[in-house]
Formats: structure tokens, sequence, C-alpha cells
């Protein structure tokens, strides 16, 4: 390969591998300052700047089209809706499985205090604004900059096509995701495993992250309610 060759390749490779670093480090910072830094009643502010804000200015940066991060209106047709249908029967066995079967999962959030004692020191409540600053930020910085201008990346630099890049992209945000659960309880860890892929094919196949960041909510709301309102015996 010529020297110019060479530099060719790595200006072609440059997009995609800053923009996997960017978000990694973005995590990585976040797990160990983002109890600290901006943080009020809940309210992670530090994540609202790292899935937000940062990767706004990174794709821009990069030249990445806003078009491409699946912030557009979700694709709605029958076979789209029968999808969705789907994910909604996937979301009552969850519940199903909070409300009756997770009483050691939930124990690690209780941290063996009564229900009565988490109601009264508003814990849902600061679990729901804990939720609004972490999970918009979670599925637009994971299902919009890291799965949509990962596909950019590869198919306008790299010259896969759609479907390869669109199976790399969903590996790759699972691997995302998986990790960042790991210093979780294990359940989460491997739900992530399947859920991640989920959402991913979710938001290809709709052109829009919007169903797979309202499903995600949903999951954590039947969570907060199982884990601060119900007692599992």
């Amino acid at each position: 390969m010529s020297h110019q060759d060479q530099i060719l390749s790595a200006k072609m490779a440059a997009p995609f591998c800053i923009l996997l670093i960017v978000i990694l480090l973005l995590q990585v910072i976040g797990v160990y300052v983002s109890n600290n830094f901006l943080a009020s009643g809940g309210f992670k502010g530090y994540w609202v700047l790292s899935r937000l804000v940062f990767p706004f200015v990174l794709v821009f940066l990069l030249a990445i089209p806003l078009k491409q991060l699946y912030f557009s209106k979700p694709t709605i047709n029958r076979e789209n809706l029968l999808l969705m249908a789907v994910f909604f029967g996937l979301l009552l066995c969850l519940f199903i499985y909070l409300q009756f079967f997770a009483a050691d999962y939930f124990s690690h959030y209780r941290h063996g205090r009564s229900l009565e004692d988490l109601r009264e020191a508003g814990k849902f409540q600061r679990f729901l604004i804990f939720t609004a600053s972490t999970i918009i930020g979670w599925e637009v910085l994971h299902r919009g900059f890291l799965l949509g201008g990962g596909q950019y990346c590869l198919t306008k630099h790299y010259k896969l096509n759609p479907m390869a890049a669109a199976i790399i992209m969903t590996i790759i945000v699972c691997i995302f995701e998986v990790l960042f659960h790991i210093k979780k309880p294990i359940y989460e860890a491997i739900g992530m495993i399947i859920a991640s892929p989920l959402l991913s094919y979710l938001t290809i196949k709709t052109r829009s992250l919007w169903p797979a960041l309202t499903f995600h909510l949903l999951i954590e709301l039947a969570f907060g309610f199982s884990a601060f309102y119900y007692s599992v015996n």
C-alpha cells in the first residue's frame, strides 16, 4: 500500500473510530462522576451534557448528517405495528416477572429498607426524575448517535452495504450497553443482551429512535413501580 493510500485509509477510518472512542469515554467518565457532577435531587446533569450536548458537537465536527441519526418520526406500516405489538407483549411479560418473581433483584435497590420508608423518602419520585435525566439521553446516545452515526460512517467511509453496517452497529451498541450494566445486578446485564438488539432492530425498522425510547421508558416505569410500590413475597 502506498503512502497516499495509507493516509486515505486513515482519513476514512478516523470518523468511525473517533465516534466510538468519544462515546465510550463519555460513558466511562460518567460512571465515576455522574453522582457528584451537576447532580441535584436525583437529576443527573452530567448525563444531559454527555448524552445530548457533547454528541451533537461531535457529529457536527465529523460532518454526520442529523437525518442519519433516527430523530425523524417513525415509519408506521402494518409490519411495524405488528412488531410494536410484540414489544408490548414482551413488556407485559416483564411486568408480570417484576411483580411476582424479582424479590432478589429488588433487594439490591431497596438496600433492606421497607417499602414504607422508601415511599416516605420519595424514592419513587426521585427515581422518575433520575429516569428523565438519563434514559432519554441514553436512547438518543446509543440508538441515535452511536447506531445511526456508526451506520453512516460504515456505509460512507468503509463502503459497507446498509444491512452489514446495521448488524455491526447493533452488535457494538449491545456491547456498549451490556458493559455499562455489568456493575449492576447480573439480571440487567443479561437482560441487555436481549433487549439491546431488539431495541436497535425496532429503531432500524421504524427509521426512528422514538419507539425504542418509549419502550425503554415503559420498562423503567414498570421497574420503578414494582421496586418502590409493590412487595414481592
